[in-house]
């Protein structure tokens, strides 16, 4: 197993650039689904809830990807891992380009570049999180930035893009992209060199939320037994690990509506065909402004805190929106950066309250587990959304359905760890309580 986070030097920082180039040709793909969607309805005329699959099964399936990820660094590292991605992700946008049918391009988009993208960047997730501990949170944030370039270039250039290529061109122009960009970066996927085992055993005084991933009062197992309860399935056995799946697939439901929904929403508000895709460009502004902001604020005030702060914060201006877009369509701006805020500084702070809560052999495989549930509420919410505009003819229930979601994912950190089992898991460390603070339970976890 890789030794303990490093937290900087040029060689952390290489990695972290890495990172960022396999944000921009994976996330910044995935958070351009409402360009996609709009195409999508004109080609193939089919209902918003059955075309707004194709992004949302495509994000769902990278998320749930993540649960085979962990397992598949580990074996054959994360560099081979990233360029397998990038092989089927490119393979997928050029096979979208020929489809003839809705359907195919449930396979070959949804599927194809979905886990390709999923291989990818939980790669690069796997190895940030290895060289970054105590600014795991605003490492995390940096690297994600990468995910606003896709909007930022795509938005303002779609409509003329459209016009002399079309969208087939266009996603064979980006599956080439793709695969030259997330090969490139795999290059400085690669842990950090063992290290000397100097947190063996904590003190009652250094078990603090700054020594988050160290197991209070272990001491370090035989390399078997690491490696043992280092398996995926061992790390379900963990209790935080199981609430902070769920929490984090409860979140998908909400977050990703937005995403796939906000252009053709604004096309219902009336307003034109480049204004709507300028929303992309608001959210996708918003996403790399306040999503270091938020994770910095988080690796300060406790990264539990902040989650919710954030998340009742998205919940409130998702339930607000729908009473403002019929008088006030350019509300839908301030909407879109706040949106963007919110979803990537939540997005990028999620990947980090696993590894707070296993040892270090198990944070690959933790990470993996805790996200893989995002794919499932990211694929069913724009689906749900698309539902409830085909039967009522309107975007308002799908935003409060989104918002019900946030607020519920919060509920989920309050309630008392036995509602998810009564025995602590293998290398299970007390989590920091939902203001931040390390719950008193700390040493009786540690002996378990």
């Amino acid at each position: 197993a890789a030794g303990p986070p490093l937290d900087g030097g040029a060689a952390a920082w290489a990695r972290l650039c890495a990172y960022w180039l396999v944000s921009a040709g994976t996330l910044g793909l995935q958070h351009s689904a409402g360009l996609l969607l709009v195409e999508f309805l004109q080609e193939f005329k089919r209902g918003r809830a059955e075309t707004a699959v194709v992004g949302a099964a495509a994000r769902g399936v990278m998320d749930c990807g993540a649960f085979l990820v962990g397992d598949l660094v580990v074996r054959v590292g994360a560099r081979a891992t990233c360029v397998l991605g990038a092989m089927i992700a490119g393979l997928g946008l050029f096979v979208s380009a020929e489809a003839s049918a809705l359907w195919q391009l449930y396979l070959s988009f949804s599927v194809l570049v979905g886990l390709g993208h999923s291989l990818a960047l939980f790669a690069g997730v796997i190895v940030t999180n290895q060289w970054f501990e105590k600014r795991r949170s605003i490492a995390s944030a940096i690297g994600n930035t990468g995910a606003g370039v896709g909007p930022f270039i795509l938005a303002p250039l779609w409509v003329s893009m459209r016009l002399q290529l079309g969208w087939r061109q266009i996603l064979r122009v980006l599956g080439g992209c793709n695969l030259v960009l997330l090969i490139f970066a795999s290059i400085a996927l690669t842990p950090p060199p063992p290290q000397p085992q100097e947190f063996s055993k904590l003190s009652p005084a250094e078990d603090t939320a700054d020594n988050v991933g160290k197991i209070a009062g272990a001491h370090p197992s035989p390399k078997m037994d690491q490696q043992a309860s280092s398996t995926t399935w061992a790390v379900l056995r963990n209790r935080e690990v199981r609430r902070i799946a769920l929490l984090i697939g409860v979140y998908g439901l909400g977050t990703w509506i937005p995403v796939v929904h906000l252009v053709a929403a604004g096309l219902d508000q009336g307003l034109s065909s480049e204004r709507a895709n300028d929303l992309v460009l608001c959210f996708a502004a918003g996403s790399i402004g306040l999503r270091v902001p938020i994770n910095a604020l988080a690796d300060r005030l406790g990264r539990r805190k902040v989650w919710m702060l954030a998340s009742m914060g998205y919940a409130l201006i998702d339930f607000a929106l729908p009473f403002l877009w019929t008088s006030y369509p350019a509300a839908m701006y301030p909407y879109a950066v706040l949106a963007g805020g919110f979803t990537g500084g939540l997005n990028s702070l999620m990947v980090t309250l696993a590894p707070e809560v296993v040892s270090p052999e198990q944070m690959g495989q933790a990470v993996s587990v805790s996200t893989a549930t995002l794919g499932l509420g990211t694929f069913a919410g724009p689906v749900i959304a698309g539902a409830i505009f085909d039967s009522l003819g309107s975007y308002r229930g799908g935003w409060w359905f989104a918002a019900s979601c946030l607020c519920s994912g919060c509920l989920l950190l309050l309630v008392p760890v036995e509602w998810f089992g009564r025995q602590p898991g293998p290398g299970e460390v007390a989590s920091p309580g939902p203001l931040g603070c390390r719950r008193e339970a700390a040493t009786i976890v540690g002996k378990a």
